[in-house]
């Protein structure tokens, strides 16, 4: 024991003695990880060394020591993203490529309720409509039929919308562009126009407007007012033309003639350290709806008093201003439109000569420059903690791309708003780059001295953890539109493209497929392990575990009275430690259960509704907690009522649905009319078919429990085909369900069992199937596993799906069999990823959207010339059935009818090594036998036509497929109009109809007829 405590005295005098800043935890990791070896593998491996004379020991300073100290911990090679710059630095071998955005406006639909208020129409609109009532009261009184015309209603409002492009814009340039598209969705206003503002460069920075086309332009100003026009301002008046008052004074000028609204993305409160700094009142409505700014009403303060005397209200111009926030929209849209009593904020414009004596005084007094500790201390002070989070992660790099700002936002600090991402971009950190200027692409640097205050507050863990994230979202959203250029260091040419030099953030190895690169790593650097779907798993540089390699090489290691210890032997518990910390990881804490129930309205400003969910919820985790060996913290289950208020809620919605074990929907009437928990079911549902695409083994992890009893024929087709005994719970459970038993105090007992066998399944289930978890999808564009609203609960509409594909028995020449079975059907174009047939994952795909599927083979595939669409069609196409000529033959037959009702899906498997050879062959010749149906695949579906690479990707874009066809069948197919025996039942009266219904409840014997 001495001996062993003098060897560790050693090893920690020897650690501390490197000059390197080690604490007390991280020499304990170092010891912990040393102190892991059971001894087996040191003597193995001695044992093999007394068996070879030829092998030496390994000394301390022996070749084995480096071998085994880079064996032990290998970085993983990163390649950093640089701002292409073309008076950027040449030779970096830089090579240009595109990388997807992030949503920059992340509560679009809470925004776009929140202008419903402007719906209301204009009663006497430009058009002319046929006034049925009018015509047919003349004829009554005339006799004479004189059709009679009356003013057609429209929107109210024609929208401008003013993007400021000042410099300090660009960053907000995105958010803009989505603000506009917004608007435009909506359908509020009549016409959007969108107008851009500049400061000519010259001593008076004169703002002028700017068309889509770049020509000048003029909004207002004359002496007419135009209440039918409605203007928003969207800048963060941070610019010198706002501060010095120049631009106030047009504004003013705009806003007495046309109403006008001030947006600002920035948080309201450094709104008056920017240009902003106007006197700001309530401002309420003079009760007709369309008001004028001029027509708003407000309440002088004392302080304005005080601070501007002599002025009286008709020198200010009330104009309602607003952050991107649902609340405050909403309460400018309630202020102009419903003439709401709470009002909405407003600043008061003065008139045109007084903002600029206001800018002057303002500007008596410039502070000098602070220095970065100061910055950076005064940034911590005031700034909400989600926006101190945001710079502390991205100080990973000295600059950082405000796509890539957005990815963190969404990833790591999802309950940052908006406002919180504003704050981090103006608050004294970062500047905006001069490369980023020059190419559009927002990039802000970090100031001298900020950056190294906020690395020490950067873990290693969250800097991997950012790496993953930024990875993750490219491989996931490799296929979006919305993009921006970028370029990838050190994988081209020795030239390449000249680039800003300062990266903005790095991408793994495992990535680089997924922005069209090869994913080969430099001979320096150690294999970067990627997930089945290519995604690149967490990497293994840590710098903790990097400077412990090093540590230990330098130790100088004591000796026992066996001799020295070898290097080898003291290292090679580390290289274990280093491998098994993943495996240690690897216990799974995951949410046993998701809750997925029907938000109850609150009824007359009584309690609560939700309170009893909540309440069954809470029972729910207690008792799987006391059934599994979850650690403390670990989260039992996921409800979603925490965080309905926080913004980011369906990210978050989105990571525990595709990361929980068990999905438990709370069946009620309720339930099944909620869209989204359609969208629920649909999201959990597909990890389910993505499993069983994989495995080809079955996976139901959906537990359900009656909230409210719920008529068989009222579920849907995905309810329905549930394989569940509620019995097992109890028979008033299945009368009353649980309702009813957590309200009244007489079932006590059985809220009690049931609640308690309920939580005994979900645990058995959740340790019987282990689903595999999935990437978050977005829950917004999700669609409902109840179908539409309008469908109908528990119509399955028909979906046909035809399988285009050879057997085994009948391949083209230098085709494998092993993808392919005794008939098409057995087609598995994703093997060894995927073992199910696909036209099985298929079916269930289209089940899920509340479709019945009627698989035909194409060797039975029947249509008539120009008749009409009896179902919606995809046709699931391998490319290498087109070897066949009397395949194509029947294809160019089916492409020459008009059938766009029927749609082309090709999986590609690019693992493929015969389908990669014959790629260039077998796409051309797709194009040959099928131009018409490809040219409207790359219109509507593009990635179905280009071809399918995984079954992931399958996933994603068959129920896309599946929403075209069935449009364009609606659009295509023939009424039938009703038969007479319908008609019939239409009319039915109802003392008729009690009378069938009786007679048929009777039996045969007592049937009266």
């Amino acid at each position: 024991m001495r001996e062993r405590a003098e060897g560790l005295r050693a090893v920690v005098a020897s650690l501390c003695g490197l000059d390197r800043d080690f604490d007390a935890d991280r020499i304990a990791e170092i010891l912990w990880l040393a102190a892991q070896d059971d001894g087996s593998v040191a003597e193995s491996d001695d044992a093999e060394r007394r068996e070879d004379p030829d092998d030496t020991p390994a000394t301390a300073d022996g070749p084995p020591a480096d071998d085994l100290a880079a064996e032990a911990d290998q970085p993983a090679r990163r390649s950093s993203l640089h701002t292409p710059w073309s008076d950027g630095a040449p030779g970096s071998g830089a090579v240009g490529v595109s990388l997807p955005r992030a949503g920059s406006l992340p509560r679009g639909r809470e925004l776009a309720r929140a202008l419903k208020p402007l719906k209301r129409p204009w009663p006497r609109g430009r058009r002319q409509r046929l006034d049925i009532t009018a015509t047919v009261s003349d004829y009554v009184r005339v006799g004479e039929l004189t059709p009679v015309f009356s003013d057609e209603p429209e929107r109210w409002f024609d929208a401008t919308v003013v993007v400021d492009r000042s410099p300090t814009m660009a960053v907000w340039a995105e958010t803009a562009g989505e603000l506009v598209r917004l608007l435009g969705r909506t359908g509020v206003f009549r016409t959007v126009r969108v107008r851009e503002l500049y400061a000519d460069p010259s001593p008076e920075n004169t703002p002028t407007l700017h068309g889509p086309l770049g020509q000048r332009v003029e909004v207002g100003g004359g002496r007419s007012v135009q209440p039918r026009r409605l203007m928003f301002v969207f800048s963060d008046w941070a610019s010198a033309a706002w501060r010095d008052g120049s631009q106030w004074n047009r504004l003013r000028t705009w806003a007495d003639s046309v109403p006008t609204v001030l947006l600002n993305p920035l948080p309201s409160k450094i709104w008056r350290q920017t240009g902003m700094s106007l006197p700001a009142v309530r401002v309420v409505s003079p009760g007709t709806p369309g008001a004028t700014n001029a027509q708003l009403r407000f309440v002088r303060t004392l302080l304005m008093d005080h601070a501007f005397p002599g002025t009286a209200d008709r020198d200010w111009l009330p104009v309602p201003v607003n952050s991107l926030s649902p609340h405050a929209v909403g309460r400018w849209a309630r202020t102009l439109m419903l003439a709401d009593p709470a009002g909405c904020e407003a600043l008061l414009l003065p008139a045109p000569g007084r903002a600029d004596l206001m800018a002057e005084e303002e500007s008596e007094g410039v502070a000098a420059p602070l220095s970065g500790r100061s910055l950076t201390d005064a940034y911590l002070y005031r700034a909400s903690p989600a926006a101190v989070r945001l710079a502390v992660l991205c100080s990973l790099y000295p600059q950082v791309s405000v796509d890539l700002l957005r990815v963190v936002q969404q990833s790591l600090v999802p309950e940052a708003t908006t406002a919180d991402l504003a704050e981090f971009v103006v608050g004294g950190l970062v500047t905006v780059t001069e490369a980023a200027r020059a190419g559009g692409h927002p990039v802000l640097r970090f100031r001298d001295g900020t950056r190294e205050q906020l690395m020490p507050r950067l873990g290693t863990r969250d800097a991997r953890r950012l790496n993953s994230a930024v990875d993750r979202f490219i491989a996931n959203h490799s296929g979006s539109l919305n993009r921006f250029s970028a370029a990838v260091s050190g994988a081209g040419t020795a030239a390449g493209i000249p680039v800003d030099p300062e990266p903005f953030g790095a991408l793994s190895v495992g990535a680089l497929p997924a922005v069209g690169l090869p994913a080969e790593a430099p001979a320096s650097a150690g294999p970067v392990e990627t997930s089945p779907a290519g995604i690149p798993k967490e990497p293994a540089d840590d710098p903790v575990a990097v400077t412990t390699v090093e540590a230990l090489e330098a130790v100088e290691l004591p000796a026992t009275e066996e001799g020295p210890i070898e290097r080898e032997t003291f290292l090679r518990p580390f290289a274990r430690g280093v491998t098994a910390r993943p495996a240690a990881r690897a216990a799974d804490h995951r949410p046993y259960f998701f809750l997925s129930y029907a938000h109850t309205p609150g009824h007359a400003g009584g309690t609560d509704p939700d309170m009893w969910v909540e309440r069954l919820f809470r029972d729910l985790c207690g008792h799987v907690m006391a059934m599994t060996d979850l650690p403390a913290g670990a989260p039992a289950g996921f409800m979603d009522r925490e965080i309905r208020s926080g913004e980011g809620w369906s990210e978050r919605l989105s990571d525990a649905i595709s990361t929980c074990r068990v999905f438990v929907p709370l069946f009620s009437p309720r339930y099944f009319a909620s869209e989204m928990c359609g969208k629920e079911w649909y999201a959990f549902e597909q990890r389910a078919i993505h499993h069983r695409a994989r495995s080809n083994e079955p996976a139901e992890a959906i537990v359900p429990a009656l909230w409210v009893p719920v008529p068989p024929s009222q579920l849907p087709g995905s309810a329905e085909r549930l394989q569940f005994n509620h019995r097992d719970f109890g028979e008033r459970y299945v009368t009353e369900g649980l309702f009813s038993l957590i309200k009244l105090r007489l079932f006590a007992e059985e809220y009690e069992r049931a609640v308690y066998e309920l939580a005994k399944r979900i645990v058995s289930v959740a340790d019987s199937v282990r689903i595999d978890t999935a990437h978050p999808i977005d829950y917004r564009l999700a669609p409902s596993a109840f179908g539409s609203p309008g469908s109908g609960v528990g119509t399955a509409r028909p979906m046909q799906i035809t399988v285009v594909a050879p057997t085994r028995h009948d391949l083209p020449e230098g085709r494998s069999p092993e993808y392919y079975g005794d008939t098409p059907e057995e087609w598995r174009p994703y093997h060894p990823d995927a073992s199910r047939p696909l036209v099985n994952v298929a079916e269930e795909l289209v089940r899920s959207l509340n479709y019945q599927s009627v698989i035909t083979p194409f060797d039975a595939y029947q249509y008539a010339d120009h008749a009409p669409p009896s179902t919606p069609e995809i046709l699931l196409l391998d490319r290498w059935a087109l070897r066949n000529e009397d395949h194509r033959r029947r294809l160019a037959a089916l492409d020459s009818e008009h059938r766009p009702w029927a749609f082309v899906v090709a999986p590609w498997n690019r693992r493929d090594p015969q389908s990669s050879a014959a790629e260039a062959e077998l796409a051309e010749l797709l194009e040959a036998t099928l131009p018409a149906m490809m040219s409207r695949g790359r219109a509507l579906v593009s990635p179905a036509a280009r071809g399918v690479p995984t079954v992931e990707a399958f996933g994603q874009i068959l129920p896309r497929v599946v929403e075209v066809v069935a449009q364009q069948f609606l659009r295509h197919a023939q009424v039938t109009p009703p038969t007479q025996e319908r008609r019939d039942r239409a009319t039915l009266r109802p003392y008729e109809a009690e009378e069938r219904l009786d007679r048929a409840s009777l039996p045969p014997d007592r049937d009266t007829s």
